[in-house]
């Protein structure tokens, strides 16, 4: 059942049919399309009419750019950066732990924030900081839902064998990577450096596509990255998705 008043779900259920109409369509077809009765949408196109966001031609209706220069505001301050930082803050509180926002540059993840554990022990990290793809959490977050003409090219490189947990054949890497797509997150249990267990999580735009990845890394001993994941995978996919939906993404990975 829907949580939204009816007259507010009835009018976004109006403009967005206007919006993916592909030309003007009369109250027959709009009350067809969206499943409310004509009188109802004729109210709604009016009041939408009368406040400048439809026109009507001929008896038939289309939005006008004001519905788009309205949003184009919010969507103009809301970038990754801005729309993840809240989010991000409330992640590294719950936790504790070394908290980052990475995106692709070139063939790495780059982070656009980072802030520092609170334990008297900190993983390392810093913003602008260039971290490998294939043997960091964030890396295989973004890489798996990296576009199959980027993915095949980049798993032709040969890859260092950094522990003795890294993975570094295509094949391995690949396995990896459908596990990931499976689950929605990525792990990285002592292959990017001994001691350093971290989770992360895609971020998806608008159009679906991923933009970046958030993610946790904490120190651990032998037996720990077990108990580490599992403490906190629920966190940090929670971020990435309140992220994703800020950025509008269409659906949840």
């Amino acid at each position: 059942m829907s949580n939204l008043a009816p007259a507010a779900e009835a009018a976004t259920k109006v403009i967005t049919f206007l919006a993916e109409a592909e030309s003007e369509v009369g109250i027959s077809e709009i009350s067809r399309g969206v499943e409310l009765n004509k009188n109802m949408v004729f109210r709604i196109l009016n009041s939408l009419e009368q406040v400048g966001w439809v026109y009507c031609r001929e008896q038939k209706y289309a939005l006008t750019l004001v519905p788009f220069q309205v949003t184009s505001k919010s969507l103009s301050r809301l970038n990754l950066n801005a729309a993840a930082t809240p989010a991000l803050h409330r992640l590294w509180e719950l936790t504790g732990e070394s908290t980052y926002l990475g995106v692709l540059k070139g063939e790495k993840v780059c982070y656009l924030q980072h802030l520092d554990g609170t334990g008297d022990v900190r993983v390392a990290g810093r913003v602008g900081g260039e971290y490998e793809l294939y043997c960091s959490a964030p890396g295989k977050a973004i890489l798996a839902y990296a576009e199959s003409e980027f993915l095949n090219k980049y798993l032709t490189r040969e890859f260092e064998t950094r522990t003795e947990h890294t993975l570094t054949s295509r094949e391995e890497i690949l396995a990896e990577l459908d596990l990931i797509r499976s689950r929605g997150y990525s792990t990285d249990c002592e292959e990017f450096g001994h001691g350093i267990t971290c989770v992360a999580a895609p971020i998806f735009d608008y159009t679906g596509k991923v933009v970046g990845a958030v993610g946790c890394s904490s120190f651990t001993v032998s037996g720990q990255c077990c108990e580490v994941i599992e403490r906190l995978r629920p966190l940090v996919c929670r971020t990435a998705k309140e992220i994703s939906t800020l950025l509008g993404s269409p659906s949840n990975k």
